[in-house]
């Protein structure tokens, strides 16, 4: 894939590096907000505990649930615990997250990257109604992107490294895999590792390739989910849509090894505006946007007929 980045990624990893150099700045100062030190009466240090700030914007839920911090699911996705904690999510977010927001669009790839942490959070939330340390961090947000690849683009070869191993494998045996794996370490527990906001993350980008509940009119369009009628929602057509979506395989583009959504071998001779239009539209609104028809007229020319 040779992809230049794309700007809703550009400005995830700018502010993303933006908080954690914050962080280390301000913990670096000596500044309450951001210290994690318990020190005593003798000014010696006793233990680690979370920061204030981690508290407050990371989802920490006493303060969630009693004192209603609900923007906590946003911006714990921006928080990170350490070097190799935002290394690992940026590094991810910037090969396969400026893919999939090429394939889709900025404005869907905004949505599903930021639904998708927040659908990962409540997951984590109810999950841990007890749990006494905030959760921090975007992998819940990355795994949503990363199923979304996979699934959109399930025969390209991806490369991973199994402890110091390089493996390649298709992109959706990866998410299947990592989604297994995720399932046994949740089920296991134990560690500080938000196994169950991964595994949400993971699931928000299925519903979002496989369309359940509608989820393509939420992220593509904006999310009209509420009923035009006088009812606040229409529970008949929720119902109908579930049943009709869940399970059943969509009609989904999963071409050949993903490519950076252009098509350089188009004759522009022939039909020169009608191919500009379609090639504008998907440029503007990704390639999800494109009606069977118009990818006939893309596929008659890139092959030269």
């Amino acid at each position: 894939m040779n992809i230049g980045i794309t700007p809703v990624v550009k400005s995830l990893l700018i502010i993303n590096i933006t908080v954690f150099i914050l962080m280390f700045l301000g913990e670096s100062t000596g500044l309450p907000f951001f210290s994690h030190l318990v020190v005593n009466k003798y000014n010696q240090v006793i233990g680690l505990v979370p920061s204030q700030f981690e508290k407050v914007f990371g989802l920490f839920n006493p303060y969630f649930f009693k004192k209603y911090f609900f923007w906590q699911l946003l911006t714990y996705q921006f928080v990170h615990g350490g070097f190799w904690h935002i290394f690992v999510n940026m590094f991810t977010l910037y090969f396969i997250g400026k893919a999939v927001e090429n394939q889709i669009g900025s404005k869907a790839f905004l949505r599903l990257y930021l639904l998708g942490g927040i659908f990962a959070g409540l997951i984590n939330l109810l999950s841990n109604l007890l749990a006494n340390v905030p959760t921090v961090g975007a992998s819940g947000s990355i795994c949503a992107i990363v199923a979304a690849f996979g699934l959109m683009n399930p025969n390209t070869p991806l490369t991973v490294f199994i402890f110091i191993f390089p493996i390649t494998m298709r992109a959706r045996t990866m998410v299947i895999a990592f989604a297994v794996i995720t399932a046994l370490f949740a089920l296991i527990g134990g560690g500080n590792i938000a196994h169950l906001a991964h595994l949400g993350g993971l699931v928000f980008g299925w519903m979002y390739v496989y369309n359940i509940w509608g989820m393509h009119r939420l992220i593509n369009s904006g999310g009209q989910y509420v009923s035009r009628g006088s009812a606040p929602f229409d529970w008949k057509s929720w119902l109908q849509n579930f049943k009709r979506k869940f399970g059943k395989k969509p009609k989904l583009y999963k071409g050949q090894v993903f490519e950076d959504a252009t098509y350089t071998d188009v004759d522009f001779k022939k039909n020169e505006s009608e191919i500009n239009r379609i090639l504008d539209k998907m440029s503007k609104n990704g390639i999800h946007s494109l009606t069977d028809e118009e990818w006939k007229i893309l596929d008659k020319y890139k092959k030269g007929k």
